[in-house]
């Protein structure tokens, strides 16, 4: 519903230019990826707990490696979900005030909350990329492979994000109201 709105009202506001409409697309196709990513995790995840908890109550011999692959599984999921919300504008964020405004303020509140994501996810991606590489070292106990399968997950989420900020920055307005928002 806000994705459609945010279309709609800087649709209203900028005229239809090659580079509006190559970062619709670009932030569709990459979108269509990251969300069909994001659904066979699901899959996988189900699956994995499934085979976890049938061979823990049917055989004498439980998969010990299932709960570590579900956590690993689960930690992907929650970034590439968080991708997928932000890229549909459902991401937390404060809609009481933006839900009464016009659609050129609406326009306006939704490049100052991109841009105050984007800071955010710019400020924490180092020290997610600081986090993995330490986590190399670490072997996990039941798979046996590096942690840093797990703790890529953080700034590959976080770089998505703020790809999908720039995208949506890119197609919402002139330059002067980016720098007003900023």
């Amino acid at each position: 519903m806000a994705m459609q709105l945010a279309e709609q009202s800087s649709a209203s506001l900028l005229p239809a230019t090659g580079l509006v409409s190559i970062t619709r697309a670009l932030e569709r196709g990459l979108g269509a990826i990251v969300s069909a990513a994001a659904a066979l995790l699901v899959v996988a995840e189900i699956g994995v707990l499934f085979a976890g908890v049938c061979t823990r109550y049917v055989f004498p011999r439980p998969l010990i490696w299932s709960d570590e692959l579900a956590g690993i599984l689960f930690l992907w999921l929650a970034m590439l979900g968080a991708a997928v919300a932000f890229r549909r504008g459902e991401h937390m964020r404060m809609t009481a005030l933006v839900a009464s405004a016009g659609p050129r303020l609406w326009a306006y509140l939704d490049v100052v909350a991109t841009c105050a994501a984007l800071a955010f996810l710019v400020l924490i991606v180092h020290p997610a990329y600081e986090y993995a590489y330490e986590e190399s070292f670490i072997t996990t106990p039941a798979l046996q492979i590096s942690n840093t399968w797990r703790a890529a997950a953080l700034p590959v989420g976080i770089c998505l994000m703020a790809l999908f900020a720039l995208l949506r920055l890119a197609r919402a307005g002139d330059f002067k109201t980016f720098l007003l928002a900023a």
